[in-house]
């Protein structure tokens, strides 16, 4: 699948230009001037277009091709494939599976647009194209609305070449503007939908609601990348999301139907293995090549050999994850949750928000205090654990807490930073032991030795800094 799909990451800036606005003619060399038809297609429940995705077919100077748009902060992915087909193509099907969960797709809307623009060059390089669109939706075979918009986008360099040009720009007369595409524009349309905050006076069952539907959508939104596996961020991202969703059902078990709640916990937590069994693969193998670079040419060889078995352990990870989400159960635990969100099976319960926050951080500090001595390093990985399901908790009441929430919250992320890199070394030694037992030769058994010592040295200096942030940390808990 993969193969066939051309990606590029779209950085740009977008103006709103008056009625005869011009381009400044020194700035670039013009390029010709284009005509293109833009079909978009959604679900019939919009869930590419609320979560900020795109797709649509284009066509213009007898080429077609699909174009999958997927928002990551500022900037955007786009994905294409070369294709005239009236269908989407098999492999955005794959990608959007999660999406459209076997549903035909629908026409959002029709645009012509009309480009003209500029190349900027420096050192016979383009860094960077300004177009000039007039776009028209059409429907019915009819001009039904229009509009005008400039755009800048980078297309070789960093994003700091597009500030003076954007200075240029602003000096012609545009505006800048929001990062809104050309279908919603049309459409008037809000871009992503947006998600109404919470009201610190608001009942328990709205701050639940809303972070719940935010994780979920976060999770449906790394949903492509993951599936695509050329950024293990996507991965990563998807699995935060389902672990968040998972720490949230346990903290407010007291306010929610246990059977509705143990059925969503559980499913969230397979689909949470299948990815942190991949993630924990990206994680050891990027370390691995981070930090040990400098072993001699001979060792090198030997350092290859164990990254070459690793990756070889991810592949048959990643395709137990491809088969787990192109499965009916996961689909149905995407249909499952977004059914139940709006009317989820709230019931009375003793405890506020702000409790629940309280009493998760309070578990965290029992939890260390019953130790023998202060994180014994046996026990380190769980009170990560339980530190990470106190932030979860926290955030939920950040709301109601406000400031004090905030730096708990801070100080937090900190320590549970900590805790992971002596988690990640532990892990890591734990496999290089497991494949030492395995491999015959010397040589592996000697790097693996090398390696091992590294590790255990890295486990030594970050434990010596956990009791300072753990102090921290407990002045910090006080407050909430």
């Amino acid at each position: 699948m993969p193969w066939k799909i051309q990606q590029t990451i779209e950085d740009e800036i977008k103006f709103r230009i008056p009625l005869r606005f011009q381009l400044p003619t020194d700035m670039g060399e013009p390029i010709p001037t284009r005509v293109f038809t833009s079909t978009y297609f959604d679900t019939e429940q919009h869930r590419l277009g609320r979560l900020g995705l795109t797709l649509r077919k284009r066509v213009g100077c007898s080429h077609a091709t699909w174009q999958l748009k997927i928002p990551s902060g500022p900037i955007r992915l786009e994905l294409e494939i070369d294709s005239g087909s009236r269908t989407i193509p098999s492999e955005f099907q794959d990608l959007l599976l999660g999406f459209f969960r076997k549903q035909e797709a629908i026409e959002l809307g029709k645009l012509r647009t009309k480009r003209k623009g500029i190349r900027i060059q420096k050192d016979h390089q383009v860094t960077a194209e300004i177009v000039q669109d007039s776009v028209a939706l059409i429907r019915n075979r009819k001009v039904v609305h229009t509009f005008h918009e400039l755009e800048v986008e980078l297309q070789d360099g960093t994003a700091a070449q597009l500030k003076p040009i954007r200075n240029l720009l602003l000096h012609a007369g545009a505006q800048e503007k929001p990062l809104q595409p050309k279908i919603f524009q049309a459409l008037q349309l809000p871009y992503p939908v947006p998600l109404e905050c919470s009201d610190p006076s608001a009942p328990p069952a709205d701050h639940i609601r809303k972070s719940l539907q935010a994780q979920f959508f976060e999770m449906l939104r790394h949903d492509p990348g993951t599936r695509l596996g050329r950024d293990s961020e996507a991965l990563h991202q998807m699995r935060v999301a389902t672990r968040r969703i998972r720490a949230i059902l346990r903290a407010v078990r007291s306010f929610l139907a246990p059977e509705w709640t143990e059925h969503a916990r559980k499913e969230m937590g397979w689909l949470s293995s299948l990815l942190g069994e991949v993630r924990d693969w990206d994680v050891l193998l990027g370390y691995f090549q981070k930090n040990f670079h400098d072993f001699s040419p001979q060792e090198q060889r030997a350092f290859q050999t164990i990254l070459n078995r690793f990756e070889g352990q991810r592949s048959v990870a990643r395709s137990r994850l491809r088969e787990g989400l192109q499965s009916d159960r996961y689909l149905n635990l995407l249909n499952h949750f977004e059914d139940s969100l709006p009317h989820l099976p709230f019931q009375p319960s003793p405890l506020t928000i702000s409790e629940l926050a309280r009493k998760a951080f309070h578990k965290v500090q029992d939890f260390v205090k019953s130790s023998n001595s202060l994180f014994p390093k046996s026990e380190m990985h769980r009170t990560r654990i339980l530190l990470k399901r106190a932030r979860y908790a926290t955030e939920l009441a950040e709301p109601m807490l406000g400031k004090s929430g905030k730096r708990f919250l801070q100080q937090a992320k900190l320590t549970q930073d900590l805790l992971g890199q002596h988690q990640d070394a532990v892990v890591a030694e734990q496999r290089l032991l497991s494949l030492k037992q395995h491999s015959r030769g010397t040589g592996i058994a000697y790097v693996i030795g090398l390696m091992v010592e590294r590790l255990r040295n890295q486990q030594s200096q970050v434990f010596q800094q956990i009791p300072v942030q753990w102090k921290k940390l407990k002045k910090q808990g006080k407050k909430i």
